[in-house]
């Protein structure tokens, strides 16, 4: 099946492949220590821009869109005075250079409900801990390449 699919679909499956390999680096040093590796995110975002020349071109309505699920996130972080983290944010962007707009805007709009249902969870077991926002992308990005 593989052999016969097209240049852009499989510049399509190496940018997820990529992205869920980032984003399960990412997902353990979240959970581990709360926080992500801000070189980390570069590195991913930077490696998505130079894929995405390689691969499409430089073509700035596509950068701008697919930044704009990250941008909201970070946005959200401000206002709330980093209930969602930053670095959260800046993972979203750095994903929506390598997948696009509106998978992204799927992931996480998955991994914001699996983390309400984890955050549930945690409030009936009465657990105040920081929940670490990444792996919830991780699971989002699983179930949006599954049904999506």
């Amino acid at each position: 099946m593989l052999l016969a699919a097209s240049a852009e679909d499989k510049n399509e499956m190496i940018a997820y492949c990529i992205s869920l390999f980032f984003l399960a680096g990412l997902s353990a040093e979240d959970i581990k220590e709360k926080k992500i590796s801000i070189y980390c995110v570069f590195l991913f975002a930077l490696s998505a821009i130079f894929f995405q020349v390689l691969t499409r071109g430089f073509l700035w309505n596509d950068i701008l869109w697919s930044l704009l699920p990250g941008s909201v996130l970070l946005l959200i972080g401000l206002l709330s005075k980093e209930a969602i983290g930053y670095g959260d944010g800046m993972c979203v962007l750095a994903l929506g250079l390598w997948t696009g707009g509106w998978f992204t805007l799927a992931v996480v709009s998955i991994g914001i409900m699996l983390a309400g249902i984890w955050g549930i969870v945690c409030a009936i077991k009465r657990k105040k801990e920081p929940i670490p926002f990444v792996p919830f992308l991780l699971l989002g990005m699983e179930v949006a390449l599954a049904y999506v």
